[in-house]
């Protein structure tokens, strides 16, 4: 029995992930639509449970009964794995995070950014498949915006782990043991928030899914469990980003620091949402190709040029 119970234990880590990971996507999405109330001063979902803290769950049973309509015209294959390969890259990526993990990984940060890579054949796969010109746009919106967002994102990424000498995210949480990197590399850290950002479709970014230009763009033919794998996605994502900067540029910490951390770049996030608008396809790519790769690649050799002087 006891050989039994240790060779079921590796399965602990992806088991409790699948199971945690959708409940706090929940729970984002409904502080999300809170937040968003109390900045446009009204009162938002109340009515499902105590301050209306089962209505994504509500929402979620919603899209789980749904008809799972599948249009006549799309193609079939690439309409199906498309949400899969959507959501299942930014679940692997959870597996580099040093408190999900029972042995931390050496080349976490290469992990994580092939495999966040991934997620772009998801929205490329939605939007070829479903047919429509309207997703269509919105899919090749999302891959030249994700792959142009890729470049400063990974910068500012190495920038951290150039400071720290290491891919081992456990050593970078060790390395800013006196000094957060968010003090010594205030420049790296912006960019990768706002590179992160874009990279996740969120608002100001979300010209992927435009309401107004491309009626919910890549994913506008999909419906139920499918369409709810898309979401789920979307704030997963948001919340391995804030995991993930607070590793990176915030010192890391136990769980009430980490969890604090999260909360607080998570309400940024949200923040950003309600103050911002969606800027243009235009201004996305001069954005991210002459504003941000230019500013990331400066903070990058202000990283290195001491260790290399040295």
């Amino acid at each position: 029995m006891h050989t039994w119970l240790l060779r079921l234990l590796p399965l602990a880590y992806p088991v409790g992930a699948a199971l945690v990971i959708p409940g706090i996507a929940a729970m984002l999405l409904w502080y999300e639509r809170r937040l968003l109330a109390r900045y446009q001063v009204r009162l938002g979902p109340n009515r499902v449970g105590p301050q209306g803290l089962l209505q994504s769950f509500a929402d979620i049973l919603k899209l789980l009964s749904k008809e799972d309509i599948i249009p006549t015209t799309v193609d079939e294959r690439l309409f199906r794995w498309a949400p899969v390969l959507s959501f299942a890259p930014v679940f692997i990526s959870f597996a580099a995070l040093p408190a999900l993990t029972p042995r931390p990984m050496n080349i976490a940060i290469l992990f994580i950014s092939a495999v966040l890579s991934l997620e772009v054949l998801g929205v490329i796969a939605a939007g070829y498949g479903s047919h429509s010109k309207y997703a269509l746009i919105g899919g090749l919106r999302a891959a030249a915006q994700m792959v142009s967002y890729e470049v400063p994102l990974t910068l500012a990424v190495m920038g951290a782990a150039m400071a720290a000498g290491t891919l081992n995210l456990a050593r970078i949480v060790q390395a800013q043991h006196h000094v957060w990197y968010l003090f010594s590399q205030p420049l790296g850290a912006i960019i990768f928030l706002i590179a992160g950002m874009a990279e996740a479709q969120r608002p100001p970014f979300d010209l992927a899914e435009a309401e107004s230009e491309l009626v919910a763009g890549y994913h506008v033919e999909y419906s139920g469990v499918r369409f709810a794998l898309f979401v789920l996605a979307e704030y997963s994502h948001m919340f391995f980003l804030a995991w993930l900067m607070s590793v990176l540029y915030l010192g890391g910490g136990g769980v009430i620091a980490m969890a604090v951390k999260i909360f607080i770049l998570i309400s940024i996030i949200i923040w950003m949402r309600a103050t911002m608008p969606r800027i243009r396809a235009d201004e996305l790519m001069t954005l991210g190709w002459k504003i941000l790769i230019p500013l990331a690649s400066a903070n990058f050799i202000w990283v290195i040029l001491p260790k290399a002087l040295s």
